[in-house]
């Protein structure tokens, strides 16, 4: 994700070994961060895209438009689809986290204590929306392991939080070529299990740019379920107008 983050864009045991050392990162892993997040985000994006839920006994589809105002730390995703929820605008504002509901023209805010609820009945969290656009600064980062040679090369980096970061998890093991085309992230609780994965597939051109065109969030403990991404359109540095983010105005898409 670096990621629709989601993406994603986290750590545990070694929080506590947080010496000055530790809260520096390593060159090689932050460039390689740095070059991953500029192939899937620019200073204002827009995109359009799917989101499945499957679960054993039922699936549900959703679409989304979103705008990633990087350059102003805000982002925003607005429902297309189904009917009945068309129009919900989720807003994040710095670490601020809000919906629109625009039946009751009212904005709710997402409390800290909803941080770690399902999104939308997904296997994402509403954390997930808020440590999209912060994960390289709210961690420290590591090469951990190299395979193969040249663009195709994988890196394996290990992210642990900054000891003043409030995050999710313990502990992030996430591969990415050495292009920058991320592959797969792991996430580790405070007791240093796996407890979902985030794969990135079929890359393909999108905006001028080769990308994953879908994202797959799997939670391992309960592996016949996922929640995919799938990427319908991409539009990087574009032009998004501040009238978006002002939900009390209704935040209405132009048509």
């Amino acid at each position: 994700m670096t990621a629709l983050k989601p993406l994603l864009f986290l750590l545990g045991l070694l929080l506590l070994a947080s010496t000055s050392l530790a809260a520096q990162s390593d060159p090689q892993a932050l460039s390689l961060l740095h070059k991953s997040e500029q192939l899937l985000r620019s200073q204002a994006t827009e995109s359009t895209y799917r989101v499945n839920i499957v679960r054993p006994d039922w699936r549900r589809t959703m679409r989304f438009r979103s705008q990633d105002d990087r350059a102003h730390d805000r982002a925003r995703m607005e429902i297309l689809e189904p009917a009945k929820s068309k129009g919900t605008v989720f807003l994040k504002v710095g670490n601020k986290l809000s919906m629109y509901l625009p039946k009751l023209r009212r904005e709710i805010g997402i409390s800290p204590a909803m941080m770690l609820d399902p999104w939308m009945g997904s296997d994402f969290n509403n954390q997930d929306l808020l440590e999209a656009t912060s994960f390289i600064d709210d961690y420290t980062h590591r090469v951990i392991g190299r395979e193969g040679q040249g663009d195709s090369a994988v890196v394996t980096i290990e992210s642990v939080p900054k000891p003043q970061s409030t995050v999710t998890w313990a502990r992030l093991v996430q591969k990415i070529r050495t292009d920058g085309l991320p592959l797969q992230v792991d996430y580790y609780d405070s007791q240093g299990r796996i407890v979902r994965r985030l794969e990135f597939k079929d890359p393909g051109p999108m905006g001028g740019r080769v990308i994953p065109t879908r994202w797959v969030m799997t939670p391992l403990d309960r592996p016949a379920q996922h929640t995919e991404i799938i990427m319908e359109d991409v539009h990087f540095n574009a032009d998004i107008p501040d009238a978006l983010f002002q939900p009390q105005t209704g935040g209405a898409a132009p048509k």
